[in-house]
């Protein structure tokens, strides 16, 4: 096998090269190209690149394949930052950039972990216990990068496999980080083999191309018979049908007082053309209502007698706010009515949008301003809440709530029955981020195995099925209403009794490769040091 203690190679412009085609492949895995085999190999041309590099390089070529795959991925916050945040380019680029470079600084050190395990641990790459170990450092930093700072989990590498249903059924046992953790151990097996295989070791280079084939049959063999047994519990479970009513009302329409008999116009009337499918509720999408509901009168008392004249019940996004005796506070609120109009109760968001519905150290920072303008700070909500209609529970998940799985665990965890994620996208224009927040939407749906109703602003409005298929969805900008039944299962997964135990464990391995390779090299420098002496 080749001799990985040899001294490391400079880094030169193939291998700059080669770190970019890898952020490349990976960002081409997620919508809106969603050609999910990249994922698998992916990381190949990033292996080669930092091949006996030193711990330096290897950090900075993982951290340019980071920075590449992020850009591409999330390149519509740039609109964000300058179309609705008001910030001019000057600033708007460099605050794209820094965010890009912050999650790429976890892939460069994913890159710093495999050269630890080589050098201070002597784990030669291609061997089994180095695919292992490779395979828990990604899935412990992805995991930490969806915690750390309130965390920020857009587009797990697992998330790439959600075109492909079969490859993401596991996931009710081993949730969204353990099936990153066999993309990745598809992809050091690859490498595995060919590491083998340029070293003359042919007959053993074919180990850990067998392992990747079992790999990805055992996600595909499970995920065929997984599917066929959860659509069969859907074909024999309760339903309920429900409508969605996507207004399609434009950003910098929704606070401006002179499009709020427009907008309300427009969800009343497809609400009451929607009456004739006799559904059992109708959800609008967060935010839908353009007032303070209870507060403002003449509003509130048009929308409790359109729940009444319709005698169908409305779970609807809306403002709100608490008085204090110091100040206000200010909610991103889901109400549930009765069909007489009456609250039967609310849910508010608690994963709050850093800059976006509050900002963080504001004390320290009292110039930094957040980007929606219509309140002030929001305060998150009590976690776990569930609303109940008619002996079912409902979980509610509000815009990008749907990407953490321990919050969408919980409720499911408490009793809900299925979910309602009302959000609004407008922010993002025509651009794939409401794609990519629907297929990672669709993760919590097979994690916990419960239907989800998406009802979105601008689109993309959905009804996911406990199997993670995306069925009876409205396109970007469309002004329409859908209709689907949601199948009502109780079944609890393995993932949902467990949670994140897999990345969490994988976590704790990362830390103790990091730790211990730090102690190891600050062990050999004091012995260099003792020696020159």
């Amino acid at each position: 096998m080749v001799d990985y203690l040899t001294p490391e190679r400079p880094v030169g412009p193939v291998g700059y090269l080669l770190a970019g085609a890898a952020g490349i492949a990976l960002a081409l895995a997620f919508p809106p190209t969603a050609l999910w085999p990249l994922a698998f190999f992916g990381l190949l041309p990033l292996f080669y690149a930092i091949e006996k590099r030193d711990l330096k390089a290897a950090f900075l070529l993982g951290f340019l394949t980071g920075l590449v795959q992020t850009s591409i991925l999330i390149y519509w916050l740039y609109r964000v930052l300058t179309y609705y945040g008001g910030l001019p380019m000057f600033l708007a680029l460099p605050a794209f950039f820094l965010l890009s470079a912050y999650l790429a600084v976890y892939t460069g050190l994913f890159t710093l972990g495999l050269v630890f395990c080589r050098k201070y641990f002597k784990i030669k790459p291609g061997s089994l216990i180095w695919i292992l170990l490779g395979s828990a450092i990604f899935t412990g930093l992805e995991y930490l990068r969806g915690i750390f700072l309130t965390g920020f989990p857009w587009e797990p590498l697992g998330a790439s496999l959600v075109s492909f249903l079969s490859l993401i059924q596991a996931s009710d046992i081993v949730g969204t980080g353990g099936i990153t953790f066999f993309v990745v151990m598809v992809n050091l097996s690859l490498w595995a083999g060919i590491i083998r295989y340029k070293a003359g070791d042919r007959a053993s280079s074919a180990i850990p191309l067998i392992l990747a084939v079992v790999i990805l049959g055992g996600l595909w063999i499970y995920g065929h018979f997984r599917l066929a047994d959860i659509n069969a519990q859907m074909a024999e479970a309760p339903t309920r049908k429900i409508v969605v009513v996507q207004g399609n009302i434009e950003q910098p329409h929704k606070w401006d007082p002179a499009f709020r008999e427009r907008i309300l116009k427009s969800y009343q009337d497809l609400t009451l053309k929607a009456v004739d499918e006799e559904p059992w509720m109708i959800i609008w999408p967060e935010t839908a209502v353009p007032f303070f509901f209870l507060w403002e009168k003449q509003g509130t008392e048009r929308l409790r007698s359109l729940v009444s004249e319709i005698k169908i019940p409305l779970l609807f996004g809306a403002p709100a706010f608490d008085r204090g005796e110091d100040e206000d506070k200010y909610y991103n609120r889901a109400y549930l009515l009765d069909s007489k109009g009456q609250v039967l109760n609310y849910y508010d968001k608690v994963h709050l949008v850093p800059y976006g519905e509050y900002v963080p150290l504001k004390r320290f920072f009292p110039y930094i301003k957040k980007i929606t303008q219509a309140v002030g700070d929001y305060t998150g909500g009590e976690p776990g809440k569930l609303l109940e209609l008619e002996g079912q529970k409902i979980g509610v998940i509000i815009c990008f709530e749907a990407l953490f799985p321990a919050l969408v665990r919980n409720l499911v965890s408490g009793g809900a029955s299925f979910l309602v994620n009302p959000s609004n996208d407008a922010w993002f224009g025509r651009s794939s981020a409401p794609q990519q927040l629907l297929y990672q939407a669709a993760l919590r749906t097979v994690e916990n195995r419960r239907a989800k109703i998406r009802a979105v602003n601008t689109g993309l409005s959905a009804i996911i099925m406990p199997t993670g298929e995306i069925k009876n969805r409205l396109e970007l900008n469309e002004t329409n209403y859908l209709v689907g039944s949601v199948p009502l299962l109780n079944e609890k997964t393995v993932y949902t009794a467990i949670v994140d135990v897999i990345p969490q464990l994988c976590l704790g391995i990362t830390l103790a490769v990091f730790i211990g390779g730090l102690m190891i090299r600050r062990k050999k420098n004091a012995e260099g040091n003792k020696n020159q002496n």
